[in-house]
């Protein structure tokens, strides 16, 4: 009795070799009628060769045994792997990271559109790669949560072994997790390998720059400048060299080190780098300037000032033209000087309403009239100012309306 496809068991057994011949195997690719005669048939699957005996068998059912087989391999094997990355609030499923650079994750979503996102923005990742990664994926996991002294020692195991792109990702990531558990030391460190990273750089690190920074000088702090103040000696370049100078001056202020006076200077008039351009360094300048321009006012530092507002993120470009506009309020004696300094009081006010800035710059433009003796128009800039329920701050509120109550008092303005 020959055996049929109607007993799967003893159909896919091995079944009697052609001709009696050991390990020998009849070619499958011959020219088939509408049916066939044949002793056996070979079926390669996922798990090698596989003899199927039959008497007349139609084609129809052979093409049925070799489908269904293809669909039993492709399920044996499992689903195929694909990451997971969170950015900015949006959760791209069924993607797959192919590259890291300058700072920037490169990942191809599901459909097949390719995206590209700064590190620090970088909300989850989820790498589907087996191996080192299980520690990857189980200390993202913990960053997420808030337990990052965890994920650190996660990301620590994984650096060991990964290699290329791979190692910067992960040391990026793992510059973000030292800074959330508030180790100065390892952050640190970190930070500066990120800005000599191959894939990484100065881009990633300024974006990544901690924030958790200690409040006084204690013993971690020394350690951290020692660390900054050895790799800017070294620094072969601008780009590399800045990142480490912005760090280490954000060190020395929090901690209240008097060193923070002489770095102060330098950062107010550091041309930034391209590259470098974003939000967080130039909060960082603008807080150097505003220290600087405090006392006596340097041509250097207004043209730096004059630079900032040129090529900064528009983030941070109110707070660069109101300092523009106090110093130059400050350092007026002409009629044509209060005149330049209301204007980028009132570019903040009429160009950036929406900012919560902008009261302020009614308030400072509202100053700058009234020592052109234009009391009236004083007074509605300060009302106006008063009027405004977003970005009024207290501070803001209390001097406009001193400064309110004093002209309405019959307060005169100066020139």
């Amino acid at each position: 009795m020959n055996p049929t496809l109607d007993d799967p068991v003893q159909a896919c057994s091995s079944g009697p070799s052609p001709k009696g011949k050991p390990g020998a195997r009849k070619p499958v690719a011959r020219a088939w009628g509408s049916d066939c005669c044949a002793r056996s048939l070979t079926v390669a699957s996922r798990w090698g060769h596989c003899t199927l005996p039959y008497g007349r068998v139609s084609v129809g059912v052979l093409r049925w045994y070799a489908v269904a087989s293809f669909l039993l391999g492709a399920a044996l094997s499992g689903p195929l792997r694909a990451d997971q990355v969170n950015v900015e609030g949006a959760q791209h499923t069924g993607a797959k990271i192919v590259g890291y650079q300058g700072g920037r994750l490169q990942f191809r979503a599901a459909d097949g559109t390719l995206h590209t996102a700064w590190i620090s923005d970088v909300e989850l990742l989820v790498v589907e790669r087996g191996g080192a990664f299980v520690d990857f994926n189980q200390a993202e996991r913990y960053l997420a949560r808030g337990e990052a002294d965890k994920a650190v020692v996660r990301y620590r195991r994984t650096l060991r072994l990964t290699e290329d792109f791979w190692a910067d990702l992960v040391e990026s990531r793992l510059l973000l997790a030292c800074d959330r558990a508030q180790d100065i030391g390892r952050a640190t460190l970190n930070f500066i390998r990120v800005v000599r990273g191959q894939w990484s750089g100065p881009a990633a690190a300024v974006r990544l720059m901690p924030q958790a920074i200690p409040i006084r000088r204690d013993a971690a702090v020394v350690r951290a400048v020692e660390q900054l103040d050895s790799a800017i000696g070294v620094a072969p370049n601008d780009e590399q060299r800045a990142p480490l100078e912005l760090f280490r001056y954000e060190i020395l202020r929090r901690a209240g080190d008097q060193r923070s006076a002489e770095a102060e200077q330098a950062i107010a008039v550091m041309v930034i780098p391209e590259l470098l351009g974003c939000e967080r360094v130039y909060t960082i300048q603008l807080v150097a300037l505003k220290g600087a321009l405090s006392d006596d006012v340097r041509p250097e530092e207004l043209e730096s000032l004059d630079r900032a507002i040129r090529d900064c993120p528009k983030a941070t470009l109110p707070g660069f033209l109101l300092l523009k506009g106090e110093t130059l309020l400050r350092t007026a004696t002409t009629r044509e000087e209060i005149i330049r300094a209301a204007w980028p009081f009132m570019r903040v006010a009429i160009h950036m309403p929406s900012d919560p800035r902008a009261a302020e710059g009614l308030v400072g433009a509202a100053a700058a009239v009234e020592r052109m003796g234009r009391r009236d128009k004083a007074i509605a800039l300060l009302e106006e100012c008063l009027q405004r329920k977003r970005g009024l701050t207290k501070e803001t509120r209390q001097k406009a309306e001193a400064a309110l109550s004093r002209l309405r008092s019959g307060g005169e303005g100066t020139e």
